[in-house]
């Protein structure tokens, strides 16, 4: 099946039908689509500047990054699924749009990489002061997770 044919089954679907057919569902899902982006981001930001060394300084990054990874995991999923009935609702744009694509690829780099190298560095890290190798990984992480964001804002743009 074909990524066009795959997208095309989505928009036709019992869910696709119903996020096009209702006034409400399309901005009920983009609701807690955002929500669930304001935790991720939240905990993005709190681990990743820890990471840094700019915040919480007496705290062990290990567990921040432990802690908050829970919240962070729950509001990805969150935002996956909610990601996908929004995508029902306009299949079709997305398909063709760049910045949906844009988004996808870095939404894959950004958990690849949360779930390896920065996972990595949290572990190494603990409570000692960062060395470079964290604050690498932190601004890497930053800037994979905010290019996700921007390029999901661009989506509603174009």
């Amino acid at each position: 099946m074909s990524l066009h044919a795959l997208f095309m089954a989505l928009a036709h679907s019992p869910l696709g039908h119903a996020m096009q057919a209702s006034k409400w569902d399309f901005a009920m899902v983009e609701m807690v689509h955002l929500l669930a982006l304001a935790v991720l981001g939240g905990s993005v930001l709190v681990i990743d500047l820890r990471l840094l060394g700019v915040i919480l300084k007496g705290e062990s990054a290990r567990d921040i990054g432990r802690d908050l990874g829970r919240l962070l995991l729950g509001s990805l999923t969150v935002m996956v699924l909610s990601g996908i009935a929004l995508l029902s609702e306009e299949a079709g744009k997305c398909y063709y749009s760049p910045a949906f694509r844009c988004k996808m690829a870095l939404l894959a780099a950004a958990i690849l990489f949360y779930f390896t190298l920065h996972h990595r560095a949290l572990i190494h890290t603990g409570s000692a002061k960062p060395n470079l190798w964290c604050r690498l990984a932190a601004a890497v992480s930053l800037l994979l997770w905010l290019g996700v964001g921007i390029a999901g804002r661009v989506i509603g743009l174009l």
